[in-house]
């Protein structure tokens, strides 16, 4: 894979491990919402998986915060040598990802701000988060409307993600999963360089 001027083969190293490290908070995510939500269980389990599942949402909104501002400043890959529909499509499904991890944070931390019973939010346990807004029925059952469609959303989204990145792999193998993999050689080089 050549370099295109000024621009690197690879994601810098820090947006590498973030993308990884948020697939994996994310799949925590999903796995902890099950059981916290199952009313067989104590409430003490109950409250502790709450807790777990409000804290990790703020750390993968904390992630995506940074995601975005190292996108701005740290030099990109070009785009993969797709078709022009191919790329938009792309642009569109990471857009929709970055939407749908914004939203499901947002939209959590309103959801238990407008709820009717007043719980506070422990940032793991020993920072107390702030409720952003009082209790209110209907804005509560709005955000967890949106909530729950954000992360339906986010999982086609993700869905079709792995579906192309398999293609990629698999059919086309055209090496562009090692672009979102750790290697020595993300910095902007000058020239065509193998």
């Amino acid at each position: 894979m050549s370099e295109v001027v000024g621009r690197p083969m690879r994601w810098h190293p820090a947006l590498v491990a973030l993308h990884w490290l948020t697939l994996l908070l994310v799949i925590a995510q999903f796995l902890i919402a099950s059981p916290m939500r199952d009313e067989s269980r104590n409430l003490v389990e109950r409250f502790e998986l709450y807790q777990l599942h409000k804290s990790v949402g703020l750390t993968v909104a904390g992630m995506i915060v940074l995601r975005l501002v190292l996108r701005m400043v740290a030099p990109v890959p070009p785009p993969a040598n797709a078709g022009r529909w191919l790329q938009r499509a792309s642009d569109v499904v990471h857009a929709g990802l970055y939407v749908c991890l914004i939203a499901l944070p947002v939209t959590g931390l309103l959801m238990v701000s407008a709820a009717p019973l007043q719980i506070p939010t422990l940032y793991f346990g020993w920072l107390a988060v702030p409720h952003l807004i009082g209790p209110d029925k209907a804005t509560y059952e709005l955000m967890q409307s949106l909530h729950a469609w954000a992360g339906n959303l986010l999982l086609a989204l993700a869905a079709i993600h792995v579906a192309a990145a398999l293609v990629h792999v698999l059919i086309w193998r055209d090496g562009l999963l090692r672009r979102m993999w750790f290697g020595r050689r993300w910095v902007a080089l000058r020239g065509d360089q193998r």
